[in-house]
């Protein structure tokens, strides 16, 4: 694949090659030597974002790859970065990245990408596409997201074309921490497994392009987390993970809430996690429950095989943190004692001696827009096949987030609001498979109004 989309200068090479000057065995040798040159060409990746897990990912890239792989890193802050940034080990040990290229211009870095991964929030997901657009050759560039949520296979589609070679990570590779901006990052945990969904790529591409990029071995002395391919999109959209534990535990720490700063007693505590309460914890138990719903009634009409790897989440932290939580008692102590979740943060705006919520932070913009309405949109499309899923507490916490946020999503129960044209759903009108997979439109003109978003003017920060 490198090679290929060097073959115009590999004729151009060659054709000087033939006809230089010398004896028939000189050209020949330097035939060869173009040849080998062109075919030791890097494998170049393209960072896009600089949180916690893009600086993870600079850290690994060129040791995990023995300088095979070229990192690049797209950024609005290249000032901020060092060219040899490191990630740390639970275990004490270090290792060093390597940069070759730091930009805020991605028609530097951009078309000579073999892969390009966004490490950004979801809700940023749909302007960084937008802009990487008209410098991305989709069959040639790989496009992938290190955590997905909602129709994230939808938008790239939309924006990319149906030629797209898409990947979204189910989960983060590991449990990370920035410690230095732009020079260091920590790996808290690693974890053994991944799972990926991918649009025109496979398993054997995933294994040699994509799952070196992110192992610890270096670190732990243990080739992980290793990389599993999954049958659909479906555990990314039905994912019992933030797009329920959010909503629910933020709108338990302002559920006093009315617009003025809460003080006192009723201000929400430093941690996000820490000592979730029995009301947030009920909401999110409702909140499951009418996901774990939807995700089977969506399965009795489509047969989707990604539904049967979506269980509930009390099942699925039992899994995945066993040995990190404290207290298996109710599903908020599970998230309030979960040491793997305890350094997080609770994200608030002070001002006026109060505490307000922080409207445009990823844990209310990501789980509403690009979550929970997506969940609402696709019990709607059930609908027309005679099968309704109750969504009370959905459009509960919908219609509560909309109200600080100055959003309109839901209108009298129904995602018609004006806000709604920001965000990727399932409509009334598309396949029933599009939760799943990439189903084209029997008119032929599935982008529809979303190829304007496509080449729209306009500049995402990336």
């Amino acid at each position: 694949q490198v090679l290929l989309s060097f073959v115009p200068q590999i004729c151009l090479d060659m054709a000087t090659a033939l006809a230089g000057a010398g004896s028939p065995m000189e050209r020949a040798m330097r035939l060869s030597a173009h040849l080998t040159a062109a075919a030791e060409q890097p494998y170049v990746v393209t960072l896009i974002g600089g949180g916690n897990s893009g600086h993870v990912c600079a850290g690994l890239i060129h040791g995990n790859t023995n300088g095979r792989v070229r990192c690049q890193l797209l950024t609005s802050v290249p000032e901020q970065w060092s060219l040899e940034p490191t990630v740390s080990f639970p275990n004490g040990a270090v290792q060093t990245g390597r940069i070759h290229k730091i930009s805020a211009d991605p028609a530097e870095l951009i078309p000579h990408s073999d892969l390009v991964l966004w490490t950004g929030p979801v809700n940023a997901t749909k302007a960084v596409f937008e802009n990487l657009r008209k410098h991305l050759d989709p069959k040639r560039t790989a496009v992938g997201t290190i955590f997905a949520q909602g129709l994230v296979h939808v938008l790239a589609t939309q924006i990319f074309g149906p030629d797209v070679r898409f990947f979204a990570l189910r989960n983060i590779p590991w449990l990370c921490r920035l410690t230095a901006k732009g020079s260091a990052a920590a790996i808290v945990g690693p974890k053994s497994t991944i799972e990926v969904a991918m649009v025109n790529l496979d398993e054997a591409w995933m294994k040699t392009n994509l799952e070196p990029l992110f192992v610890v071995e270096k670190g732990t002395g243990v080739y992980e987390p290793t990389m599993t391919p999954m049958p659909d999109f479906c555990p990314i959209v039905f994912n019992p993970a933030n797009q329920i534990i959010h909503p629910a535990r933020y709108w338990g720490m302002f559920r006093k809430y009315t617009g003025e700063g809460l003080k006192g007693a009723d201000a929400p505590g430093e941690w996000l996690y820490r000592g979730m309460d029995e009301v947030a914890g009920a909401m999110l138990e409702a909140l499951d429950d009418e996901l774990q719903q939807l995700k089977d009634a969506y399965y009795s009409v489509t047969k989707a095989e990604g539904c049967k790897a979506v269980i509930p989440l009390r099942d699925r932290l039992a899994i995945q943190y066993s040995d990190q939580i404290e207290d298996y008692s109710t599903l908020a102590k599970m998230v309030g004692t979960n040491k793997a979740y305890s350094m997080a943060k609770t994200p608030v705006v002070t001002k006026d001696g109060g505490v307000h919520p922080a409207i445009n932070h990823r844990v209310v913009v990501d789980d509403i827009g690009w979550g929970l309405c997506v969940l609402l949109s696709i019990a709607h499309r059930l609908e027309a096949e005679q099968i309704k899923v109750p969504m009370t507490v959905t459009k509960m916490m919908i219609d509560w987030f909309q109200g600080i946020m100055g959003k309109e999503f839901l209108v009298n129960g129904r995602l018609t609001g004006k806000d709604c044209s920001e965000l990727v759903l399932v409509s009334p009108s598309d396949p029933i498979g599009y939760a799943a997979t990439i189903v084209p439109r029997g008119d032929g003109t599935w982008l529809g109004s979303a190829e304007e978003l496509a080449y729209e003017e306009r500049y995402g920060n990336p």
